[in-house]
């Protein structure tokens, strides 16, 4: 904006230059056709004021001239500014491009390994679980081991109650079938001893009485 308004500024100062320039130049002509209308008589003089514009108007052309030249001298001078300031401008803008490529190259690395960061935590998060899954499985299966072999525990322990609990009834029936037979037993003794008691006094009283003669014929 600045190289703007200063760029306007120097052409309205040279189109009021040019202005002036030009408005002396016709000021000095009507001056010019005036001196002719008014020429003196003496022909020497009008030759030495001749001479004298003709130098004058020299020394203004020359001087027009130089100062064209200096106007295309700062011409090329702010083109060449321009063209300066246009590189710097376009080394400006690239160097800013540039840089808002870095940085947004550095936004997709940023983005990048907040996602791979992301990514990392949610494989962490996941084997967590998973560990945590096994393990539950692995307790799972520990547990129903375990209550496997307490099951099988009881199941023999009933097993062996009920076989001692068959044993018992055994020893019991034999206990009882024992008790019965020596019942038996001591009844057959005690009625085999009354018979053989019965037989023995009966043999003794046989004994005891008196033998009968035979009578002889």
């Amino acid at each position: 904006m600045a190289s703007t308004a200063k760029k306007t500024a120097k052409k309205k100062t040279a189109a009021k230059k040019k202005t002036a320039a030009k408005s002396a130049v016709k000021k000095k002509v009507a001056k010019r056709k005036v001196v002719k209308k008014k020429a003196p008589v003496k022909k020497k003089v009008a030759k030495k004021k001749v001479v004298k514009k003709k130098v004058a108007a020299k020394k203004k052309v020359a001087k027009k001239k130089v100062a064209a030249k200096k106007k295309v001298v700062k011409k090329k001078v702010a083109a060449k500014k321009k063209v300066v300031k246009k590189t710097t401008a376009a080394a400006t803008a690239k160097k800013k491009a540039a840089a808002k490529k870095k940085t947004a190259v550095a936004k997709k690395k940023a983005a990048a390994a907040k996602k791979k960061a992301v990514a990392a935590k949610r494989q962490a998060v996941a084997a967590k679980k998973k560990v945590a899954a096994e393990r539950r499985q692995k307790a799972k299966e520990n547990a129903a081991a375990a209550k496997q072999k307490l099951q099988e525990r009881v199941a023999a322990a009933a097993s062996a109650v009920a076989a001692a609990k068959a044993e018992v009834a055994s020893t019991r029936r034999r206990q009882d079938l024992l008790i019965k037979m020596a019942e038996k037993k001591e009844t057959a003794v005690a009625r085999f001893v009354e018979s053989w008691s019965k037989k023995e006094m009966a043999k003794i009283e046989k004994a005891l009485q008196p033998k009968r003669r035979k009578r002889r014929k």
